[in-house]
C-alpha cells in the first residue's frame, strides 16, 4: 500500500469513527456536542445519560502511543446530570477512562498520557452497609495548559492549577493544587514549582 492510499485510509477510519460517536450519543441520548476538527483516532466508546462537550481540535489517540490496539477511550457522563467538558486543543493519548457522576473539566492545550482514568464520585459507599450505593461525588477542574502522564489516577474534587505538570503514575486525590507546580506520587503531592521564566522558552 503505498503512503497516498495509508493516508486516504487513516482520514476515512478517523471520518467513520466520528459518525460513529455521533450515532452512539444519538442511540443512548446523550447531549454531545463537538468542536471543529475534533478527532477520533483511536476507536472509542461513550455510554451515559449526560453531556459530553468537547472543544475545538480534540484529538483522541495515537498511533504511535502505545496500547494503540489494545482497548480503546471511553467517556462515561453516567448520570443525566453529569457533564464532561473539555476545551481546545486538548490531546488525548490512548485508552482513556473518565466516568463522571457530577462535572469533569478540562482546560485549553492540555496533554492527557496514555491510560489516565479520572473520577468525580465514589462508585461505592465506604461503609460497609452502603457499598452497593453510589459514594460521595465532587467535580473535577483541570486547568488549562496542564500535561498529565500516563497511566495517572484523578479521583473525586481535585483542582489542578494551569499549566502544572502530574507525574506519571500518580494517584491525585480530592484536593487542589496550585498552578505552575510539579506533583507526583501515591497520594500526590507538590514536587517542586515551575519556574516563571521557564514556562514559555521563546
Amino acid at each position: 500500500m503505498n503512503k497516498i492510499s495509508q493516508a486516504l485510509k487513516k482520514l476515512r477510519n478517523k471520518f467513520i469513527r466520528r459518525i460513529y460517536i455521533i450515532i452512539q450519543a444519538r442511540y443512548k441520548k446523550i447531549n454531545l456536542k463537538l468542536g471543529k476538527d475534533v478527532l477520533f483516532i483511536q476507536k472509542t466508546t461513550i455510554n451515559g445519560k449526560g453531556k459530553l462537550l468537547m472543544g475545538r481540535g480534540v484529538s483522541i489517540g495515537r498511533e504511535l502511543g502505545g496500547n494503540y490496539y489494545k482497548n480503546r477511550s471511553e467517556f462515561q457522563p453516567r448520570y443525566k446530570e453529569a457533564v464532561i467538558e473539555i476545551g481546545d486543543e486538548v490531546a488525548f493519548n490512548n485508552n482513556i477512562f473518565i466516568c463522571c457522576a457530577q462535572k469533569v473539566k478540562i482546560g485549553d492545550n492540555c496533554l492527557i498520557g496514555e491510560g489516565v482514568t479520572i473520577f468525580d464520585f465514589e462508585a461505592h459507599g465506604t461503609l460497609p452497609n452502603e457499598r452497593r450505593k453510589l459514594g460521595d461525588k465532587k467535580e473535577v477542574i483541570i486547568g488549562n495548559n496542564v500535561w498529565i502522564g500516563s497511566k495517572v489516577i484523578i479521583l473525586k474534587g481535585a483542582k489542578i492549577g494551569d499549566n502544572s505538570v502530574i507525574a506519571a503514575g500518580s494517584v491525585v486525590l480530592g484536593k487542589e493544587y496550585p498552578s505552575n507546580v510539579i506533583i507526583g506520587g501515591n497520594p500526590a503531592r507538590i514536587i517542586k514549582e515551575i519556574e516563571n521564566d521557564k514556562l514559555f522558552d521563546k
